[in-house]
């Protein structure tokens, strides 16, 4: 069934390929499919014949055209939406030029539809462990997707983000001419380098990745894969929003030690409460140090992935009669947690699951197996969320993670400190004891339902009895 939807899905081209894009590496369903080209998806698909020079003219202003030397015919890259020509600026400047394909906006709304249908059966396949909205995640990928169809905004971010980083070193963003830009038309500065979609097919035919990067490029990849990893991460503290898709065939690996991004059509916006962020990797950064305890992991883990449920035990921490003033609910909850992950590795060391980087798999594929702790996660951040996996899950797949991840957490968290102080005081929003009651205690009939005896382990861990709010309470709320 899974080899027949994906070969399927290829087929359809357009938004199904961004679906498979958005999917492919981080889900078990899709591991299972076999094809042989299934990493073409990443770029290089079939292309429909385009007369350019005809499109270039009908777009673009005589004045401004008169600024592109040459265009070669055909495209050298498509993508589910777009297809790449080579050119060239009459300063001799190297270009790239994607034209949006006919007819995309007019049947994206269509096939949207229709995708919707599969992807609330899918999505449910992605997350077993975790509760989820799945209209919401459903509504979020429809909305990212018609942005992508969107050049005007896509030109604006990527000179956006050329501005910011121009400086830079190593971490490349190529030029955007914005004059040449139109709403069929986009016209970037081209940049080479090795893509890291070719460099996981050679992988897949037996060639070393870092072999191969040093011997063409001169470079060390766990040095470009950090860099990538730092200034995407980073960049949630210190720009409105990010490139939200640094899938394989987007990044460019390059002679320097440097790295480039290509392809600017998903804006990840960055959330709101960025200490909830910066708290995660804050904590997820110490297990690879002193820390050999997942509590205050799983702790931020709520507080960023669950966040009304977060607000709401801190809420009933604060009014509770005899409790230590440091004792709180969350931490109540993450020693159970820590309990439940000790029983289920047998006293393993917490140091060495941490080498390939899995720690929120961890939690969820062990700790919070069969969504056990009946945790309904909030998709406020769901467009970072998936840079961040689609990121990870790339760094997974050439093999680095355990060489390249706790570096680039190190930095984030150090940077962070140094450059916002005010994000890592930054208060959660603040929440009502009825409104905090009302989510407690539904939460509480979740856990009931599905583990008894963890209901029990909660129960007399917090010690809910001795708040001012009676348990029988809770429950009619």
């Amino acid at each position: 069934m899974y080899q027949n939807v994906c070969d399927e899905f290829i087929q359809l081209g357009g938004v199904y390929i961004k679906f498979l894009q958005g999917v492919l590496l981080r889900s078990k369903i899709m591991r299972q499919w076999s094809n042989p080209e299934r990493l073409k998806i990443f770029e290089n698909l079939d292309s429909e014949p385009l007369d350019i020079m005809a499109i270039l003219r009908h777009e673009i202003a005589p004045d401004a055209l008169r600024q592109i030397a040459g265009v070669q015919p055909q495209p050298f890259a498509a993508g589910s939406f777009g297809q790449v020509y080579y050119g060239q600026l009459s300063n001799g400047k190297p270009i790239v030029i994607k034209i949006l394909r006919p007819m995309v906006r007019e049947l994206l709304r269509y096939d949207l539809r229709l995708l919707s249908i599969f992807s609330r059966r899918f999505f449910s396949k992605l997350y077993p462990n975790m509760d989820l909205n799945i209209n919401e995640a459903v509504r979020d990928f429809i909305s990212a997707t018609l942005r992508e169809t969107d050049y005007i905004n896509e030109a604006a971010f990527a000179r956006e983000l050329f501005e910011h980083y121009k400086g830079h070193p190593t971490f490349i963003i190529p030029e955007t001419y914005l004059e040449l830009c139109t709403a069929n038309v986009i016209v970037q500065e081209y940049i080479g380098g090795v893509s890291v979609a070719q460099l996981i097919r050679l992988q897949a035919q037996g060639v070393d990745p870092k072999t191969y990067i040093l011997e063409h490029t001169g470079s060390d990849i766990d040095v470009q894969l950090e860099t990538l990893g730092f200034e995407s991460l980073n960049g949630i503290f210190n720009l409105k929003r990010i490139q939200g898709d640094p899938h394989p065939g987007n990044v460019k690996l390059m002679s320097g030690n440097r790295v480039g991004l290509i392809d600017f059509g998903i804006a990840a916006a960055t959330p709101l409460n960025k200490s909830a962020l910066y708290g995660l990797l804050k904590e997820w950064n110490e297990l690879y140090t002193d820390s050999r305890s997942i509590v205050r992991v799983f702790e931020q883990f709520m507080r960023f992935f669950v966040s009304d449920l977060y607000r709401s035990l801190k809420k009933l921490s604060s009014v509770s009669q005899d409790r230590p003033t440091e004792s709180n609910f969350t931490t109540d909850i993450g020693e159970v947690a820590q309990e439940t992950f000790s029983h289920v590795m047998g006293g393993q060391d917490v140091k060495q699951l941490l080498h390939d980087g899995r720690i929120l798999q961890i939690i969820n594929e062990m700790v919070n197996k069969d969504n056990r702790f009946g945790l309904v996660m909030k998709l406020e951040a769901s467009e970072i969320l998936r840079a961040a996996q689609t990121y990870m899950t790339l760094v997974e797949t050439l093999g680095r993670r355990g060489e390249v991840l706790p570096k680039v957490f190190s930095r984030v968290v150090a940077a962070v400190e140094r450059d916002h102080p005010d994000v890592i005081h930054q208060s959660d929003d603040a929440i009502s004891v009825s409104d905090a009651l009302e989510t407690v205690g539904s939460w509480l009939e979740r856990v009931a339902e599905r583990d008894p005896l963890l209901f029990h382990q909660l129960m007399t861990r917090i010690k809910l009895k001795t708040t001012p709010v009676q348990i029988s309470e809770i429950k009619n709320a």
